[in-house]
């Protein structure tokens, strides 16, 4: 691959007009698994590129997460991957790391997360890759990195919420005893951490001619999206999270339904007791001062909710607290809920695949932006990759299948 080649990427391989989709003509082998890798590749399919997913013989192993659909297909798989185009090839086999080198003579992008040193097992390491192909951007995605002595720790989402300091502040400023969060933050930061520097090595690339290795770690991705990693490597607060400074009261009304209050009560607290009309509570010695107010919350946000409880609606609560107040408020709705509103079709929140599921539809709106749709099963789009990028006969592709080096599900 040359500087030139990246700076023509725009030109119509995946037959669009150039530059109607903001990676149009850059061609990405998604050697990934799970989350963190494939939604990397998915954000870079919904901006355009080609994605081909090139599974080992048992396939993504999310593929096999219930619900159990015919096709090889389910929900989980479809968000992670929608819009790829899916390959299956035995590495083991012999011959099909010769072809993997030939697909990557063709390509921009390699994001893989395996475990340090698999690809470079089957001679397709980022040192050999990137010295064969000086633009290519080879991206890897571990736990831990892939040097250092923790390189070879295995690691899921909940080992990187547990080593990046990640859940022990969250057990401290709530009190709580230690919890993983309900969603894998772990993979989904590693996830947007992979593809924002992708794309950014490949402008890189376009402007010098030479991409390179990217080692991009689940760990370092967790430490730099704690907003408060400076401030407790500098020796932590004086008070207690500075007394409600993160603070959203989640408030349960007795009928059940559940509003938020977002905004800072320690910076804001006038404002509060001036819209809730109880300013007595300024001297009120359970929320005199910030620390107070932290440790008697609870008791502030039951004055909070006997308050709220009287509104009819929350459109009525909201207008009436943001009108002379900082605070913004928040209804409490399940996802389903929030795909049946008028908000949610103007933006066009949800898309829906080939299978029939539907997905996120993007991670921005923007020009060009969003997901095909396309989801298949694994090894589905073999024949067309191959076949249509490398020239490959029918023959020959007979041939491949019968050695094992290509297979479908």
């Amino acid at each position: 691959m040359s500087r030139a080649r990246i700076l023509g990427a725009m030109s119509n391989r995946t037959g669009s007009a150039a530059g109607e989709r903001p990676l149009d003509g850059i061609r990405v082998l998604d050697f990934t698994r799970v989350v963190a890798g494939p939604l990397a590749t998915r954000m870079m399919a919904d901006m355009g590129a080609e994605v081909i997913k090139i599974e080992p013989t048992d396939g993504d192993l999310s593929r096999t997460f219930p619900p159990y659909v015919p096709g090889d297909v389910n929900p989980y798989f479809s968000q992670q991957n929608a819009g790829k185009r899916f390959c299956s090839i035995d590495l083991r086999a012999p011959g099909a790391p010769d072809l993997v080198r030939e697909l990557i003579g063709h390509s921009d992008v390699i994001v893989e997360n395996y475990r340090p040193g698999v690809m470079a097992k089957f001679g397709l390491g980022a040192d050999e890759m990137c010295a064969a192909h000086p633009a290519l951007v080879y991206c890897s995605v571990t736990g831990f990195g892939q040097t250092g002595p923790w390189a070879d720790k295995r690691a899921y989402a909940p080992v990187g919420h547990m080593e990046s300091g990640y859940i022990d502040y969250a057990m401290r400023e709530t009190g709580a005893e230690p919890e993983n969060p309900p969603l894998v933050v772990g993979d989904i930061v590693t996830a947007m951490s992979a593809a924002a520097t992708v794309n950014a090595m490949l402008v890189k690339a376009a402007r010098t001619g030479r991409g390179g290795h990217i080692d991009v770690c689940m760990v370092e991705a967790m430490v730099y999206i704690q907003e408060w990693s400076a401030l407790e490597l500098a020796g932590g607060w004086e008070e207690p999270n500075a007394g409600l400074a993160h603070e959203c009261p989640i408030l349960v009304l007795p009928d059940g339904r559940v509003w938020a209050i977002a905004g800072n009560p320690a910076a804001w607290f006038d404002d509060l007791l001036e819209a809730m009309g109880r300013p007595e509570l300024a001297d009120d010695p359970r929320f005199a001062t910030p620390a107070a107010r932290m440790a008697n919350r609870y008791e502030l946000y039951d004055e909070m909710t006997q308050w709220a409880a009287g509104f009819a609606d929350v459109e009525d609560f909201r207008r009436t607290i943001e009108a002379g107040t900082p605070f913004s408020v928040a209804e409490m709705r399940s996802l389903n809920d929030l795909a049946e509103t008028d908000w949610a079709a103007h933006r066009g929140l949800l898309a829906e695949t080939a299978s029939g599921f539907r997905v996120p539809a993007r991670p921005a709106l923007g020009s060009g932006i969003g997901t095909n749709g396309h989801v298949a099963a694994r090894g589905a789009d073999n024949r067309d990759v191959i076949g249509g990028l490398l020239g490959y006969s029918d023959d020959r592709l007979d041939r491949l299948e019968a050695a094992g080096v290509l297979v479908t599900a």
